[in-house]
């Protein structure tokens, strides 16, 4: 296998009987797509997209959320040479704007009237269909009802018959190599304009079968599809997942996962850490909301799992605290969910702690989109908590001078799209990658993950300090949704806490956010939380004092991408009067 398209050609071959290889509840009833209609599809829609002028090497725009339909084009993509350029659904128009003018795409295929009127910003009202061409810009709608004036969607594009002779599938195979271009995806990035990453046929490839020798996946398997696919993490999975006849249940956002979980009982999941977060922190107030025997009966379940996940043993104590605690708990997540994978960003290990023991295996991984992903990874066998695994196969790892991890792998992007000189200084002359992740590996190939190099912290006193792991100590609470640790340039550090405004756990339901911000005993709370971090930091890492935001930090504003990453920067410069402020006064809690 060297090509997408052998995936695709695969899925023809092996499973072209399988009825619901694809699933997604729409219009409040499940629907399904077969394998072999899938395939189908796809071939009609790369007939209809030649029969229209797209050749190899053409970029396509895909904007929209996931669905079958998202991996019909972008498979369609394949089988011509066609290059794919998925955009965040949550991108301004500016940022969509950027994208489409620096990538050149000519088509654009998109999701619903939001997005198309976003769209019809960038092609004159009166033009029609030759207009848009025009422009250099076609726009097509996935679904029907969304079609723009003068438009077209997907289905109309694709014809019954088809616009040209139909193209049989075995007369794509060959048209694309290994080394040729599969897609460009824009990183969402913490600092500056996104860049767009080259990625072959062969980067995507390499990751598949390196992830196919370490995890246990086959027919039986059941997935969730909810990450963005414009992320290239849930892209390259769901490539692994067709590669392997997983079936994909599609969703169309993180938020509607745990209503998916009781219908879909998927037995795998793979997600950013804020899923399984979330989970967490809802499993912790159930717990605590229990009657006192019953939390006994708790504490005494997650102590003979936590004992099983790292010595083994106590098998008669685990199927006991199987029974009576796990089994509801597992429930939450359908039932039958054999192991999840967290990529993405670190994960704090309480977390990762708590589904070891409740029976469910939660892996880490790392890897960057210029890596397509993966990197390293924990995987059975193989787990080391704290870690993010050890070098996937295939993978070179090692720590350069100044603590950066390097990495050399098939995966490894081509460059920069249209930006050579940022591509000299991401891949040096002897082939290695500079993630700007800064980490260490241990003597047995385990790989930590200690923050990226452009986060650290620098204090007036000279030293660099790793924001991410206090605030990973910090997030777990369920009174807070998000900390920044902040302090370069200055002799200590503070941190930025925005409270739980969505979810306010005991005793603050039903307080509005300005009642939250200002109750005494959140306060008082958070500053008992920051005393208890405080303790495991060394002197010049520990906070000083914090302050409560009026409001979440969002994509919208620009302050997190669409990852969920913080711009520092950003966050930095938009709350500089309160962070100042807290280095003028000498009260502890803001």
């Amino acid at each position: 296998m060297e090509t997408l398209s052998d995936v695709l050609l695969r899925v023809a071959e092996r499973y072209g009987d399988r009825e619901d290889l694809l699933t997604i509840r729409r219009h409040r009833r499940t629907e399904a797509l077969s394998a072999a209609g899938f395939v189908d599809t796809v071939r009609r829609t790369a007939t209809a997209l030649e029969s229209h002028g797209v050749v190899k090497g053409d970029r396509v725009a895909l904007f929209a959320t996931n669905r079958p339909e998202w991996h019909v084009v972008d498979f369609a993509c394949h089988l011509l040479g066609a290059v794919p350029v998925p955009i965040y659904p949550t991108l301004t128009a500016a940022q969509v704007a950027y994208i489409l003018l620096d990538s050149g795409a000519g088509w654009v295929f998109y999701d619903d009237g939001a997005k198309r009127d976003l769209l019809a910003g960038f092609v004159p009202r009166d033009a029609g269909e030759n207009g848009s061409e025009q422009q250099g810009l076609r726009l097509v709608a996935l679904d029907a009802e969304a079609t723009a004036e003068g438009g077209t969607n997907l289905e109309a594009l694709i014809g019954d018959p088809p616009p040209t002779p139909d193209t049989d599938l075995e007369a794509f195979r060959g048209r694309v190599g290994g080394d040729d271009t599969a897609s460009i995806i824009y990183t969402s990035g913490t600092t500056g304009d996104p860049k767009g990453v080259i990625l072959t046929h062969r980067n995507f490839v390499s990751n598949i079968l390196a992830c196919q020798k370490l995890y246990p996946l086959g027919e039986k398997d059941q997935a969730l599809s909810f990450l963005p696919l414009s992320h290239v993490f849930e892209r390259t999975v769901d490539y692994l997942f067709f590669h392997l006849g997983v079936a994909i249940h599609y969703s169309p956002a993180i938020e509607r996962v745990a209503g998916l979980m009781p219908t879909v009982r998927p037995t795998v999941l793979c997600s950013v850490p804020r899923l399984y977060e979330s989970a967490y922190m809802r499993i912790q107030a159930t717990f605590r909301s229990q009657p006192r025997t019953r939390r006994r009966l708790i504490d005494w379940a997650l102590k003979v799992g936590r004992r099983r996940a790292e010595r083994g043993g106590a098998a008669l104590q685990g199927l006991i605290a199987d029974r009576l605690v796990f089994r509801k708990v597992k429930e939450r997540f359908g039932g039958r969910l054999r192991f999840a994978i967290s990529g993405g960003a670190p994960i704090a290990d309480e977390v990762g702690a708590f589904f070891d023991a409740i029976g469910i295996r939660l892996y880490q991984g790392y890897g960057l989109t210029e890596t397509a992903p993966v990197l390293a990874v924990e995987h059975p066998g193989a787990a080391r908590r704290g870690s993010v695994g050890t070098a996937a196969p295939g993978v070179e790892l090692r720590i350069d001078d100044d603590g950066e991890i390097l990495a050399r792998t098939d995966g490894l992007m081509q460059g920069y799209w249209k930006k050579p000189e940022a591509t000299a200084e991401a891949i040096d002359p002897d082939g290695w990658f500079h993630t700007g992740d800064i980490g260490r590996i241990d003597e047995d190939g385990y790989v930590y993950i200690t923050d990226r190099k452009k986060d650290l912290l620098v204090t007036s006193g000279g030293k660099n300090i790793a924001p991410q792991p206090i605030e990973q100590m910090m997030v777990t609470h369920p009174a807070i949704a998000q900390v920044v640790v902040v302090g370069d340039g200055y002799p200590y550090l503070n941190v930025l806490v925005v409270p739980n405004y969505a979810e306010p756990p005991p005793p603050f339901e039903g307080l509005n956010p300005e009642e939250l911000r200002s109750d005494p005993r959140l306060q008082e709370t958070i500053q008992r939380l920051l005393d208890g971090v405080n303790e495991r930091l060394p002197a010049h890492e520990r906070v000083r004092r914090f302050r409560l935001l009026e409001r979440e930090l969002t994509i919208q504003e620009g302050e997190i991408t669409p990852t969920l990453k913080v711009r520092r920067r950003i966050v930095g410069e938009r709350y500089r009067d309160v962070i100042a402020s807290m280095y003028l006064k000498s009260q502890r809690v803001g």
